[in-house]
C-alpha cells in the first residue's frame, strides 16, 4: 500500500508550521525524491466505497480502513480528474499519521516475523517495541533487548544492543545510535533500523564489530510523542506531550522538547529555536534534565561511556559536529571536526537542492544531547539530519542507503582507528576513578575526562592524531605521566596508581 502516495509534502507543510521561523526553510528540501506534487487525504464513507473504487479504477488503494470510513491518499491534481470531493468522499483534515502511513494496519496484524519486516514501512512506538523484541528473538547470540527507562506518561523506552553475546563484555566499547527525539520526524527512525538491519543481515561482514563493540540502538527516544503523532494529532509529536508543565489550558503543545532538555548550556542561547515558554514547540523544560526520557539517555550514557554516537533527525541534509551551541569553543586539536568532515564527504546526497555537508548548527540551540555527550565524556557525538521529511516509504531505502556511510565510517573509526584504551587500577588490581589530563589538548568549558568507576576503563578515539602526552591523577595517589602514540590494536594498557606514602 505504500505506493499509494507519490509525495509526502504534507509532512513538509506540517513541519514548516511548527518551526515557524524562516531559518529552517532556507536549509531544508522543498520536495521528496520524485516530484513536487501535493498529496491529499480522502475520507470515504462506507456507502461511497463502491463508487470510489469504480471512479479510481482501483488505482488509489486505501491507506486505512475502519468500520464506517476508509481513507486514501491522492495527488491533489487528481481531485478534479475524479470529481472529488463529492457526496461521501471528502478531504480529511487534522488526521493523525496512521491514516497516511499506508501499511500500518498490515504491519500490526502480521503474526510471522522475519528480519526484512522491519523494512516494510514506518513505525510507531507500538511497532517499534514489537520489532525490537522479535529481532532479539531471531538473533539471541547477537542482540539483547533492553528497556532503558520510561517516558513521561509511563511508556517503556526500548533499545536493542547489538553485540556478540557469547563474548564477555568487559573489553568491549559502547557506541550509540538514537532516533526520534522528535517523533514527528518518522523518517529518522528508519536510519536506526538501517543500522539494525544491515549489521544483522551481514553478520559475517561486520563480525569484527560484534566482537569489539556494544552497539546500542534506541529507535524512538520519545514514545509519548510517537503515540500522539501517530494516533491523535499530526500537529504534535515533536515534544513528549506530557501535560505536567505550564498552564492546563495549553492543550495544543503540551510537554517538553527533549532535545532542548540536556544540561550542557541549558537555557543560555538567545534563539527562537529554544524557549522557556511552556506552550512553545521548543520548550526546553522547567530545569535541565527534567524529563524522564532525558534522564534515561543520560543514565545510559553514564553507564556505557559511549565512544561515539549519532542522533538522527530530519531534514536539513547535514551532519552537525559538536559543539553545536553558539558561544561554545571546541577543544584543540579538533578531532571531532576532522571525522565529521570525512563523513560528510562520503555521503552522496539524494536531496535535489542541497549538498550534504558538515556544520556547527543550522540555527541557535541549547540543551542538545550530542553536546552533552561530547562535554561529559568526550563522545564523538554527531547529529545527522536526514535529507527528507517523511517521504513515501518507497523512497526510504534510497535515503537511508545514501546516509549509511555516516554510521559505517563512525563504527570503523572506533573499532580500527587511532585510540587510547586504558584500564586504570590500584596496586591490588581494583578499578579506580581517575582524571586524565592531556598535555597538548586545550579545553574551554571545564571538560574533565575520567575513567569509569566499575572497571577503571578509559577509551578515547583520536581520529588523525598520533602523539599523546598525559597525566593520570587521583587524590591520595601518585600521579602517573604517560607519553606515547595512539594505537589501532584492540588491547587495553594497564595503568597502576600507587597510594602516596604518609607524610612524615
Amino acid at each position: 500500500m505504500t505506493g499509494v502516495f507519490r509525495v509526502f509534502l504534507l509532512g513538509f507543510f506540517f513541519y514548516s508550521y511548527i518551526v515557524s521561523c524562516s531559518i529552517l526553510r532556507e536549509t531544508i528540501p522543498s520536495r521528496p525524491l520524485n516530484d513536487g506534487s501535493v498529496s491529499i487525504l480522502l475520507k470515504i464513507d462506507k456507502s461511497a466505497r463502491e463508487e470510489f473504487e469504480k471512479v479510481t479504477n482501483w488505482e488509489v488503494p486505501y491507506t486505512f480502513i475502519e468500520k464506517d470510513h476508509s481513507y486514501a491518499v491522492i495527488l491533489k491534481e487528481k481531485l478534479k480528474t475524479y470529481g472529488f470531493p463529492k457526496e461521501g468522499i471528502n478531504i480529511a483534515k487534522g488526521m493523525p499519521f496512521k491514516y497516511y502511513s499506508g501499511n500500518y494496519q498490515d504491519s500490526l496484524s502480521e503474526s510471522i516475523f522475519a528480519l526484512a519486516d522491519i523494512k516494510k514501512g514506518y513505525k510507531d512506538n507500538i511497532l517499534n517495541s514489537h520489532y525490537l523484541y522479535w529481532v532479539h528473538r531471531l538473533f539471541p547470540k547477537h542482540t539483547q533487548y533492553k528497556i532503558i527507562g520510561k517516558s513521561s506518561r509511563g511508556r517503556e523506552i526500548p533499545a536493542i544492543l547489538l553485540t556478540d553475546t557469547t563474548i564477555p563484555e568487559e573489553d568491549k566499547i559502547s557506541v550509540l545510535f538514537n532516533c526520534a527525539h522528535h517523533s514527528n520526524e518518522v523518517v529518522s527512525v528508519e536510519h536506526c533500523y538501517d543500522v539494525i538491519y544491515e549489521l544483522l543481515a551481514h553478520k559475517k561482514k561486520y563480525g569484527d564489530l560484534f566482537t569489539k563493540l556494544k552497539i546500542w540502538v534506541v529507535p524512538i527516544v520519545n514514545p509519548d510523542g510517537s503515540r500522539v503523532f501517530w494516533h491523535e494529532n499530526m500537529s504534535m509529536g515533536r515534544k513528549n506531550g506530557y501535560p505536567g508543565w505550564g498552564q492546563i489550558s495549553e492543550k495544543d503543545n503540551p510537554g517538553v522538547d527533549i532535545n532542548r532538555n540536556y544540561p550542557f548550556f541549558w537555557g543560555k542561547t538567545k534563539s527562537n529555536q529554544t524557549s522557556s515558554a511552556s506552550n512553545s514547540v521548543f520548550f526546553r523544560g522547567p530545569y535541565p534534565g527534567s524529563e524522564p526520557e532525558t534522564q534515561a539517555m543520560m543514565n545510559l550514557a553514564e553507564k556505557e561511556r559511549f565512544a561515539a554516537s549519532i542522533s538522527y533527525h530530519a531534514f536539513a541534509n547535514c551532519i552537525l559536529v559538536p559543539y553545536t551551541i553558539d558561544g561554545t569553543s571546541n577543544p584543540e586539536p579538533d578531532f571531532a571536526w576532522n571525522l565529521g568532515k570525512k563523513i560528510a564527504s562520503s555521503v552522496e546526497s539524494k536531496n535535489p537542492n542541497h549538498n550534504f555537508s558538515a556544520k556547527k548548527n543550522i540555527y541557535g540551540v541549547d540543551g542538545v544531547d550530542q553536546d552533552y555527550y561530547f562535554f561529559k565524556y568526550g563522545t564523538l557525538a554527531y547529529l545527522v539530519e536526514s535529507s527528507h521529511l517523511n517521504p513515501p516509504y518507497s523512497d526510504v531505502p534510497k535515503i537511508v542507503e545514501s546516509l549509511r556511510p555516516a554510521w559505517t565510517i563512525l563504527l570503523e573509526e572506533i573499532a580500527d582507528g587511532s585510540k587510547l584504551y586504558f584500564k586504570i587500577k590500584d596496586e591490588h588490581g581494583s578499578p579506580l576513578v581517575a582524571n586524565i589530563k592531556y598535555d597538548k589538548v586545550l579545553f574551554y568549558h571545564g571538560e574533565v575526562r575520567t575513567s569509569r568507576k566499575e572497571d577503571g576503563m578509559f577509551f578515547q578515539s583520536f581520529p588523525g592524531i598520533r602523539g599523546i602526552k598525559l597525566k593520570v591523577e587521583k587524590e591520595g595517589y601518585e600521579t602517573v605521566n604517560w607519553e606515547g602514540t595512539t594505537w589501532r590494536s584492540w588491547k587495553a594498557v594497564d595503568i597502576v596508581l600507587r597510594k602516596k606514602a604518609p607524610a612524615q
